[in-house]
């Protein structure tokens, strides 16, 4: 079975959620020789950019997040040894099969959606990074965290869900909020070759508490964030940004 037909078939056994918003949690996504491959395959962090370095949004916790996107042209950046793993898993991995896949797997909150393009990067948090309570990017549809934890020590590290103690409180755009505003309501497990996906919508609270050097002794907490945008929101709202750059 192929690491694409595994996922699906993984996909098709979810239960949603809807506490406190659409979501699953879902473990063994890949097949265990393949996500053993992955880990060591991963690139080192020197492939990397620096959140604070490359966002609009100078927060300082940003300094503790490193992130490359899986764009045009990254897999040129790696060592000569990791591109045929990376190559193939783009082919797969970004292409349309999956999308459908994730798609289908909240068919029962949604029947019809929009044209959607596919945009995924990897994730490394180091001690002193903390992602308060937001709803994300209003572009996005679906959001897929897939825990590459090296073991099970750890599962306390994922991504956290959260409802606003005004129940009236809602946010259209990805604003970060006190933590104090908010009611945690779980933590899905940092655990191995899992995931949390969820749909976007103005409540999908959703954040990280913060890392201490405990929590993250090794080279960082490794995550690959996998959205599915509605494609001519994106377009529209990535042609404005190089629009407002262009003028400043």
């Amino acid at each position: 079975m192929t690491p694409l037909s595994h996922l699906i078939d993984r996909l098709q056994t979810v239960t949603v959620d809807l506490d406190p918003f659409p979501h699953f949690y879902l473990e063994n996504i890949f097949p265990d020789n393949y996500y053993r491959e992955l880990l060591r395959n991963l690139p080192s962090t020197d492939v990397y950019d620096n959140l604070y370095e490359v966002t609009d949004l100078k927060l300082d916790h940003f300094r503790h997040r490193n992130q490359r996107d899986m764009d045009a042209g990254w897999i040129d950046l790696l060592p000569k040894d990791l591109q045929p793993f990376w190559t193939s898993f783009n082919d797969w991995f970004l292409g349309p099969d999956l999308a459908q896949g994730v798609l289908d797997s909240f068919h029962s909150q949604r029947s019809t959606w929009p044209e959607v393009s596919v945009e995924s990067q990897f994730i490394r948090h180091r001690a002193g990074y903390f992602l308060g309570p937001h709803s994300d990017l209003y572009t996005k549809l679906v959001v897929l965290l897939i825990y590459l934890a090296p073991d099970e020590n750890a599962e306390h590290l994922g991504t956290s869900l959260y409802r606003p103690k005004d129940p009236s409180f809602s946010c259209p755009d990805s604003k970060h909020y006190p933590f104090e505003d908010f009611i945690r309501v779980k933590t899905a497990p940092y655990k191995p070759n899992s995931m949390l996906a969820f749909m976007r919508s103005d409540i999908s609270f959703h954040g990280l508490e913060p890392l201490s050097d405990t929590d993250v002794a090794s080279e960082g907490r490794d995550v690959i964030q996998y959205v599915l945008h509605d494609k001519q929101m994106r377009e529209a709202q990535l042609s404005a940004r190089r629009a407002e750059r262009s003028t400043t």
